[in-house]
């Protein structure tokens, strides 16, 4: 009778005929059927050590993790031997974890880069067939394509058009969004939907009301404030009972709000124009000052601590004078 090798046993002997490189190259070319195999760039395959991913991985799994370069791109390749005599289950949710693992201490040493991709291997020396689906996510032939991107729905680029034909609240308030910076536009466009605004359902009209005075709140006098919290309550508990008066009062507090703050930044651009003015006088006179020492033959460093001018200035307005002169 044929005496069974340790499972420990077995694990360890692979792990440590994969720590030669040369080893782990020609299993990846010899078993794995890919085409960007023979252009991983063997100079910078890398065996990287258990403690890579911290304690989280002791005496969880018997594993090899390399680490190789394809191109300008870092790629894992995370090998887990299984020596069970039948197939587990739940193999592709352990993959998954331990890929997790390797992307986490990714992040935790260069967390302003993409994720790299991570090429699960499992090695399976069992006596029954291997039954269990090599796909770790379900319904991956139909999601494919969107697995590992995110798909970007920007609002400033959505057509406005398809967002007022949809007319359901979601593209209302998108439609809104795009012009919340712009008082003037925001109030037309409030206008423009406040008649299919009236037609929601009184669920739904809450939720809009309620983000309409959000939109709002900031850019009103903090007297102000206050009331539109009392309003908020109000919609919540009882809703909106008459919804063009409210969306009226709105856009009414929005250009409110603007003709103060157009006023107050022509008060301030008055303001700063005087300092301004102001500042540059005070930079004229010490010019002056500057080329009378300079005309009476004092030197850049006397000049600079009798006038407390930075001496860069004072080389730059003696270059001016000697041109001129």
């Amino acid at each position: 009778m044929q005496q069974k090798v340790p499972h420990n046993q077995y694990d360890l002997t692979f792990k440590r005929l994969f720590q030669f490189k040369e080893v782990f190259l020609n299993f990846l070319r010899g078993n794995i059927n890919r085409e960007w195999v023979n252009r991983i760039d063997a100079e910078s395959l890398e065996f990287v050590d258990r403690s890579f991913i911290k304690d989280e991985f002791v005496e969880k799994e018997a594993d090899v993790i390399y680490r190789a370069r394809l191109e300008d791109t870092d790629i894992y390749f995370y090998v887990l031997i299984e020596p069970q005599s039948t197939a587990d289950k739940s193999m592709p949710k352990r993959l998954f974890e331990y890929m997790s693992l390797v992307w986490k201490r990714h992040m935790e040493e260069k967390a302003d880069e993409l994720l790299p991709p991570i090429v699960p291997i499992v090695l399976y020396n069992g006596r029954s067939s291997w039954n269990i689906p090599t796909q770790i996510f379900k319904g991956f032939d139909i999601f494919k394509n969107d697995m590992f991107n995110y798909i970007l729905v920007d609002v400033n680029r959505l057509d406005d058009e398809k967002l007022k034909s949809r007319l359901d609240l979601l593209s209302i308030i998108l439609y809104l969004e795009k012009s919340r910076r712009n008082a003037e536009e925001f109030v037309e466009k409030l206008n423009e939907v406040s008649e299919y605004v009236c037609k929601l359902p009184q669920s739904q009209l809450k939720v809009f009301c309620s983000w309409l005075l959000r939109i709002v709140k900031p850019q009103v006098i903090e007297e102000m404030k206050s009331r539109i919290d009392e309003l908020l309550k109000k919609i919540e508990a009882e809703g909106v009972e008459d919804v063009g008066e409210f969306i009226f009062n709105v856009q009414q507090l929005i250009q409110e709000y603007y003709r103060e703050a157009e006023e107050k930044g022509k008060e301030k651009g008055y303001e700063e124009g005087i300092q301004e003015g102001i500042q540059k006088g005070i930079q004229r006179k010490e010019e002056e000052i500057v080329r009378r020492l300079i005309q009476k033959g004092f030197d850049d460093n006397f000049i600079a601590e009798a006038t407390g001018v930075e001496i860069e200035r004072i080389k730059k307005i003696r270059e001016e004078y000697t041109k001129y002169s």
